[in-house]
Order: structure tokens, then C-alpha cells, then sequence
């Protein structure tokens, strides 16, 4: 009925209060721990990230979403709405054609989608990274109908092609765009936008985080576990930044200072998957 750490005396046991994720010093993480306080409102905590950003680059008070950004780490937003008009917005002004996906684009993979039988080839596309929430780029078009070839971000081998199913999602329309799609394989979703909830876990250099839903949030006035719904929010969005965190204030998409492109991937030529050495039977 009890743990045994809790029959030690006070003097052998020792209490983690706070949670080092970066190194001290950190306004994030300053930030992070001010949402603590049961009296702060949102109002307030933005004024604090204002005189944040007046006194630390690492923090940035930003009145648009930079587009160069979000090809390789996505805006964080609580509505789902609010991603797909911002994954559109995205692909829109980099020229993206309605029915192709340019090399550079970034994916979130969505999971696997095999029968039971085909354990093993769900086994070979794991190891190579494509788990569920793996961020992924776009390379190009594999060598078969259906195939990818991708870089997966942060894999020991991430260069890879894989029959893929790839979703693109459309404001007001229930079901998403599909541009490429083997019959079995990987799915993906675009990755220039994700939600908060399904960014827990993952970390990005810089991160920006679209303040408009978190202030939405907490108009709405919800509460989970007796903590307001926007704190909660607030606290997962601003902690996924190990180095800078830029606070979106307005739907404002900035024009990218360049075309998309693969050279920082340091791309080799894609190497294939056990999967793609059965893709006949398979696909």
C-alpha cells in the first residue's frame, strides 16, 4: 500500500523540484517555471515574454510566423484548424503545385500502415526511423510508383525511400489531398505545422509557438486536472525550444529568403529499404 522511499526519514531522501532541461540561465525555461504561479494570467505571461525578448535574443516577440523556419521545425498550434491553414499558407508561398510535393518539404510520419502479417517489414521501417512522430524531408520521388525517398531527422542511416502514403490536409475540406500513396506503407502528414499535443516529446533548436490559439485557449476558459487548459498548452510549446522560442502574435506568414532545398541534409543517395526489395508483392 505504500512505496518503500516513503518509510526513509526526511534526511535520506532527497525531492527533484525542478526539471533542468537546458542550462541554467535560460529565459525559456524561466518562462516555463512562471507558469507555475496560480495567479498569473495570460495577459500577463505575455507582457513577460515581451520584456524577455527586450532583454535576451533567446526570446523572440515575433508579429509573424517566419516561413524559413518552418521547413525544418513547425509552428506549434492548439487548433488543428489553425495547422492546416498554416501548412497551406506555407506551401502556397513557396509555389507549391496542388498536386506534387517539393523536394524540402517537411513530414511527420503517422504511423505504419501493414497488416499483422507483414510484422517483419514494420520492424525494418521502424529501425530506420519512421516511427510515429518522426520528422521527415522530402527528397524526391523514389524509383517505383508509390516510393519516397526521404531523409529522416536524427536517424544513424537517414536517407531512405519507402512506399509512402502522404496526406496533405485542406481548409474546409473533410478529406486530405493524397499526391503520392502506395497501397501499404508509411503515412505522412505535412510537417510545417503540428499541434502542441502531438509535439510532446520532440525538440527543435528554434521553435515558434502561434500565441493567437494559446490566448484562444484561455479565453475558453477550460481546465484540466484543475490547471488552466493554456498553461498547460504554454508549458509543453515553449519547453520543445533547446535554443530560441519565438511567440507569434498575429496570422502573419513572412515570404521565405529562399526556395526549399535538401543541401543542408548533406543527402547521399537513398539507401532501400527491406521493404522495397519485396515492393511487388507487397504494393
Amino acid at each position: 500500500g505504500e512505496m518503500v522511499f516513503e518509510t526513509l526519514g526526511a534526511e535520506n531522501t532527497h525531492v527533484l523540484h525542478r526539471i533542468h532541461r537546458q542550462t541554467q540561465d535560460n529565459p525559456i525555461l524561466d518562462l516555463a517555471h512562471a507558469l507555475a504561479d496560480p495567479q498569473l494570467g495570460f495577459d500577463q505571461f505575455d507582457r513577460m515574454i515581451q520584456e524577455a525578448a527586450a532583454r535576451d535574443e533567446r526570446v523572440v516577440y515575433a508579429s509573424r510566423v517566419e516561413s524559413d523556419l518552418m521547413a525544418r521545425s513547425p509552428v506549434l498550434v492548439w487548433r488543428n484548424a489553425t495547422r492546416i491553414r498554416l501548412i497551406q499558407a506555407f506551401r502556397n508561398v513557396h509555389d507549391a503545385p496542388v498536386d506534387a510535393l517539393l523536394p524540402g518539404e517537411p513530414l511527420i510520419c503517422d504511423g505504419i500502415e501493414l497488416p499483422a502479417k507483414h510484422r517483419k517489414k514494420r520492424l525494418d521501417l521502424e529501425a530506420r526511423g519512421l516511427i510515429k512522430g518522426a520528422q521527415v524531408v522530402y527528397l524526391g520521388p523514389g524509383r517505383k510508383p508509390g516510393f519516397s525517398r526521404l531523409h529522416v531527422i536524427g536517424a544513424e542511416d537517414p536517407n531512405i525511400s519507402a512506399a509512402s502514403i502522404v496526406k496533405i490536409e485542406i481548409p474546409d475540406e473533410e478529406e486530405p489531398f493524397i499526391p503520392y500513396a502506395a497501397r501499404m506503407g508509411a503515412a505522412f502528414l505535412h510537417g510545417a505545422a503540428v499541434t502542441i499535443h502531438k509535439a510532446q516529446g520532440s525538440q527543435w533548436d528554434s521553435v515558434q509557438v502561434f500565441a493567437p490559439d494559446i490566448m484562444a485557449a484561455a479565453r475558453a476558459g477550460r481546465m484540466e486536472a484543475g490547471i488552466p487548459l493554456w498553461k498547460r498548452l504554454t508549458y509543453v510549446a515553449i519547453t520543445r525550444a533547446e535554443t530560441r522560442l519565438l511567440w507569434v502574435t498575429m496570422a502573419r506568414l513572412a515570404k521565405p529568403t529562399a526556395p526549399l532545398s535538401v543541401a543542408d541534409l548533406t543527402a547521399k543517395e537513398a539507401a532501400p529499404l527491406t521493404l522495397e526489395a519485396q515492393a511487388d508483392a507487397l504494393l
